[in-house]
């Protein structure tokens, strides 16, 4: 077998998983040369490439049966960089919409950052409208939203294991300091990039300081940080998303999963997270369940 050519298929159900019923199914439509067990609900399957027919057969048999799946080439698996979306990714929650409404702001604050995640307005735009309701509110509205924040199952597994391994990881997201600080403070990520309020005299103005200059933040973010490591982003980076704004990050790692995600998401990219937790990241990336931090 060409190593090159080796793909590396990995399943992971939410609660045990029936490996018979998987590799019966799995070698109907493609020869394996071996599997290994990651857990009681994780499995690897190796083979040679295999068509798009045939992947989007085995990818609407996982969906029936509600288990996640990751097809990708296996001389690469591992990667050095971890790149994450914050709000509806790491954590339960969008942090800003609760800010506004915490503040007693009325209106459709849900559907204006829905539309924005599934790419049919301008986040910025979005963003700009939205930090605007906060003009001459308390700063001190700000912790109030962070003793509410609900972190997403496995978040803090990934993050510790990633870092036990020697990833450099970073949160980066379309959210605000110091709420963003807080979240990867509490799960331990390396960098923390983020937007920013303007504040004057324990209030906020209305306006705010973006990630970066440019459009497509996060995907700048992510160029930045391979170059400075002189690392390739095919190859090395791995990144998590659920939304619009993520997509530019998703498209442009050599490992993209998205999370729960947006329409849009599940149609630009291949591998998610649809029924399980984000500790299945670290299964898509060869770790056995033994492996995981404390």
């Amino acid at each position: 077998m060409s190593y090159s050519s080796q793909l590396v298929c990995t399943f992971v159900a939410k609660n045990k998983l029936d490996y018979k019923i998987l590799i019966n199914f799995f070698s109907k439509i493609q020869n394996t040369t071996h599997y290994k067990i990651l857990s009681n609900r994780a499995l690897d399957l190796y083979c040679e490439d295999f068509s798009k027919k045939n992947k989007d057969q085995l990818r609407k048999f996982c969906f029936k049966n509600k288990i996640d799946v990751c097809i990708q080439k296996a001389k690469w698996r591992r990667k050095k960089i971890f790149l994450a979306d914050m709000d509806a990714t790491m954590i339960k929650d969008e942090t800003l919409d609760n800010l506004v409404k915490i503040a007693g702001i009325k209106g459709n604050i849900d559907r204006l950052s829905k539309l924005a995640m599934d790419g049919k307005i301008s986040l910025r735009d979005t963003l700009k409208f939205r930090v605007s309701y906060l003009k001459d509110k308390s700063t001190k509205l700000i912790k109030q939203v962070i003793k509410k924040i609900r972190f997403n199952e496995g978040s803090k597994v990934l993050v510790k294991t990633l870092n036990k391994n020697g990833y450099h990881t970073s949160l980066v997201t379309g959210g605000f300091q110091p709420i963003s600080t807080y979240v990867g403070k509490v799960l331990g990520f390396k960098k923390v990039i983020s937007n920013r309020f303007v504040i004057k005299n324990n209030k906020f103005t209305g306006e705010y300081i973006p990630i970066t200059g440019k459009q497509n933040s996060k995907l700048a973010y992510l160029n930045e940080i391979c170059k400075k490591k002189k690392l390739n982003k095919v190859k090395y980076a791995l990144s998590v998303g659920d939304g619009a704004n993520d997509l530019g990050m998703l498209q442009n790692s050599g490992l993209g999963v998205g999370y729960h995600s947006h329409r849009i998401i599940k149609k630009a990219i291949d591998n998610h997270i649809q029924f399980t937790d984000l500790r299945t990241i670290l299964f898509y990336l060869g770790f056995t369940e033994k492996e995981f931090a404390k």
